[in-house]
């Protein structure tokens, strides 16, 4: 049985072309300056080309990612259509929106009571050992509004 969804946030479109362009541009210049242009030193031109496939893949990888959107049930905080889980909001022990928090773009920074393994969805959001970190390529008023529906569900559940 497929639970309520009570918040659902998504890529927005503007933001993740943007961060896939400038990923690959930055890619196409690394290559182009390893290729047309190295460096006298092969180390650097290996840092080069190295540098520029590492983007394009970086590129890939955050366009697969922000294909889907993340959803906030009563439980957990998972991706679109019953995908990874990102959180169960029981293990939530704080929510950090604050400026000055070390957060993603847009977002919010989760702290769990326990950690789990390291996963990364590049402009979407990761998770390293307690810390589960949301936002990105999304929009700010979304990601507001499910960080302060995690935030009532955590301060209810306390």
């Amino acid at each position: 049985m497929d639970e309520q969804v009570i918040a659902r946030l998504y890529p927005s479109a503007a933001r993740r072309g943007f961060a896939a362009i400038v990923l690959v541009a930055l890619g196409a210049a690394l290559l182009w300056v390893g290729l047309v242009q190295p460096p006298a030193e092969f180390g650097w031109r290996l840092f080069l080309l190295g540098g520029g496939g590492w983007s394009l893949a970086s590129a890939y990888w955050l366009w697969q990612a922000t294909a889907v959107g993340i959803e906030l049930t009563d439980t957990q905080l998972r991706e679109e259509g019953g995908g990874r889980v990102l959180a169960n909001l029981a293990d939530v022990r704080r929510i950090s929106r604050g400026a000055l928090a070390l957060k993603p773009s847009n977002g919010f920074l989760l702290t769990m009571a326990t950690p789990g393994p390291g996963v990364w969805a590049p402009g979407l959001w990761w998770r390293v050992g307690r810390r589960v970190g949301v936002g990105g390529v999304t929009a700010r008023h979304e990601t507001r509004f499910m960080a302060e529906a995690i935030a009532e569900r955590v301060e209810r559940r306390d």
